[in-house]
């Protein structure tokens, strides 16, 4: 949640007071009637639509255009102000150019708390179900429960207490079926077991990137067998991947100029981070596995780094043509273990945020070479 909070801080200056909510309701009441309505407003949400949230103030539209997009993709962001029991809550409401997805709220006054607000969602007729929380419980931290009702949206509210150094509440809630992802660095403290008794094992002890690296290595076809592996074969690889049923079909891959006439799609998750999958080869063997990522993380990674820690020779062979806001470059993926093999890594760039995407030739062969590309040490490659 850092990131959004540090957005929310800037909302605590624009900040004004709104009308008094209805004044029977306690602030917890208040708080839960909010939630109800966002999410009886269903997907997607527009941005004028949360003026009709209780007691609420909005900066002007349009929404402001973030610099850096979230690392959950939100890339606009609406500042925003609530009174909550005669307090003054900032809001800010995240999501994409035409629709709202998330709303912090960040209480700077009395604590809420937690137990008063879950018992109000239930008491407006809520299910709160625990879905993360910390992997060592009784030190505070957040929590993030499931929550469903009748005619409403599933969405998730995840609750940060105040605490030492941190004398303010922070309430993010989120539409979807889906647990907003964790920043990488937030995997190994946070666990998605969190009934009575359950072991506590974190939703990851690597990075996405550390993941995702192992999955390249494994990958690799073995020394002294074949270029590829059989489309069986493939299936059966401990990778993490989820290859589509029916098998390699025919497919015209012209758009990525790849003549291989048969291609299988899947789909893969490192740690909350999701890719897309293409593997393309002939009717016996595989050739080539492309990784598309979906969304955006911080830039900073070193994905071929850990390839390298791993045994891995990586050797920088040719530099893609000359982008402002994206590479492309192959490297050589050799070692005693396994067949020589060829890797494009691919990075788009946006702000401080980039997109990865990968294509892993199997064969160890490079595609044909564009007559823009560069060979090391030749002009800034």
């Amino acid at each position: 949640m850092t990131q959004f909070h540090r957005i929310a801080a800037a909302a605590l200056v624009w900040m004004t007071p709104g009308p008094a909510l209805q004044a029977l309701q306690t602030p917890d009441q208040q708080l839960a009637g909010i939630v109800k309505t966002y999410l009886g407003m269903g997907l997607p949400t527009d941005w004028e639509g949360i003026e009709k949230l209780s007691n609420s103030k909005w900066a002007p539209l349009p929404p402001t255009s973030l610099k850096n997009c979230l690392p959950n993709g939100d890339c606009f962001a609406r500042q925003g102000a609530a009174t909550i029991g005669g307090s003054k809550l900032a809001v800010v409401a995240t999501g994409a150019r035409t629709m709202v997805m998330n709303l912090l709220f960040r209480n700077m006054s009395a604590p809420i708390g937690e137990p008063a607000l879950l018992a109000a969602l239930k008491q407006a007729g809520l299910t709160t179900d625990l879905a993360r929380c910390p992997v060592k419980a009784g030190l505070g931290g957040t929590n993030w429960y499931r929550l469903k009702g009748p005619k409403l949206t599933a969405g998730y509210l995840s609750i940060q207490p105040a605490g030492p150094g941190r004398p303010n509440e922070g309430y993010l809630l989120s539409q979807g079926d889906e647990l907003p992802a964790l920043e990488p660095n937030q995997l190994a403290r946070y666990t998605e077991q969190c009934a009575a008794g359950a072991e506590r094992k974190p939703v990851s002890t690597l990075k996405p990137h550390e993941l995702l690296a192992q999955t390249v290595v494994d990958l690799l076809a073995p020394a002294g067998g074949t270029a590829g592996y059989d489309w069986k074969a493939l299936a059966t690889l401990p990778t993490g991947i989820t290859w589509n049923d029916g098998g390699a079909k025919p497919t015209d891959l012209s758009f990525k100029g790849d003549p291989n006439p048969v291609s299988q799609s899947g789909a893969a998750s490192y740690a909350g981070r999701k890719f897309s999958l293409l593997a393309s080869g002939t009717p016996a063997v595989v050739r080539a596995i492309y990784f598309e990522e979906g969304g955006l993380h911080p830039k900073g990674e070193h994905m071929l780094g850990v390839v390298y820690e791993k045994g891995i020779t990586v050797k920088l062979e040719r530099c893609g043509p000359v982008y402002t806001e994206s590479t492309n470059n192959w490297y050589s993926l050799t070692s005693a273990k396994t067949r020589p093999a060829m890797i494009l890594q691919s990075i788009r760039y946006d702000g401080n945020q980039v997109q990865d995407s990968y294509t892993l030739r199997l064969d160890g062969t490079p595609p044909v070479r564009d007559p823009r590309d560069r060979n090391p040490g030749v002009g800034g490659c």
